[in-house]
């Protein structure tokens, strides 16, 4: 489109109305005024926007235009170098296991993703909602398990048992991402995470990773606390906009 705006094809068409992406981290008066016309000569009626979260400027013009603020984007990372690993608030439980997704158990899987999606920025914004948000969660570990991850990992109590968590892995130019991760909110704080993440980093470096990233909320302090007790530091963090047109 422009080097001001890139069009979301999946996610306009998912959510049914014309997306867009501000491309530049920072906003000012001009530029802005220059975007809002190029998003509605694009008939674009919501632009996301990733803003940098330490220019002052960019904060004020994107509140004074309308921008609402869904989200703050952390980015954590563990790099696989030869620190000792710390020890977790939670250790392993041996009871635990971690595999691959049964063919049987995707609507287990889809109701905990829909758990996951709850601190999502689709839910925090009322013109997207509780319902977009658990449809888009269901989705994608729909499609992460079709293929669109590297890895699905799954936690039950005992191999036989029921799916208690998930967690859904990708690997690019040597640095692993975990994309999907959660526990169901009947098995919080019982090692779950802790497997799951561990198992994840094991993942990651057997097939020669040199780092692991994860994004999370802000607003979601216990998955940062869990990431942060596994070896996770926090890279950078920026502030996340949604602005309806």
């Amino acid at each position: 489109m422009s080097n001001t705006i890139e069009l979301l094809p999946w996610d306009s068409e998912f959510f049914g109305l014309p997306i867009g992406r501000v491309i530049p981290s920072r906003l000012d008066e001009r530029s802005v005024t220059t975007l809002l016309a190029e998003a509605q000569a694009y008939h674009l009626r919501c632009l996301y926007f990733e803003a940098d979260s330490n220019d002052p400027t960019t904060v004020a013009v994107a509140e004074q235009h309308g921008f609402h603020l869904v989200d703050i984007r952390v980015v954590l990372e563990h790099p696989f170098d030869n620190r000792p690993a710390p020890v977790p608030r939670y250790p392993v439980s041996p009871g635990l296991s971690v595999g691959p997704p049964r063919a049987d158990e995707l609507p287990r899987l889809q109701d905990i993703s829909a758990q996951i999606g709850l601190t999502s920025r689709f839910n925090f914004d009322k013109n997207f909602g509780l319902a977009q948000s658990e449809h888009l969660y269901r989705l994608w570990i729909e499609k992460a398990c079709q293929g669109f991850a590297d890895a699905v990992l799954i936690a039950r109590w005992h191999q036989a048992g029921e799916a208690v968590g998930l967690i859904t892995c990708t690997l690019r130019d040597r640095t692993a991402h975990i994309q999907l991760a959660g526990v169901h909110i009947d098995y919080r704080q019982q090692s779950v995470g802790t497997g799951l993440v561990q198992a994840a980093l094991d993942w990651a470096k057997m097939r020669g990773a040199h780092y692991m990233q994860v994004v999370t909320q802000a607003r979601n302090v216990p998955a940062q606390r869990l990431y942060q007790q596994m070896g996770f530091f926090t890279r950078v963090m920026t502030l996340y906009y949604h602005k309806w047109l």
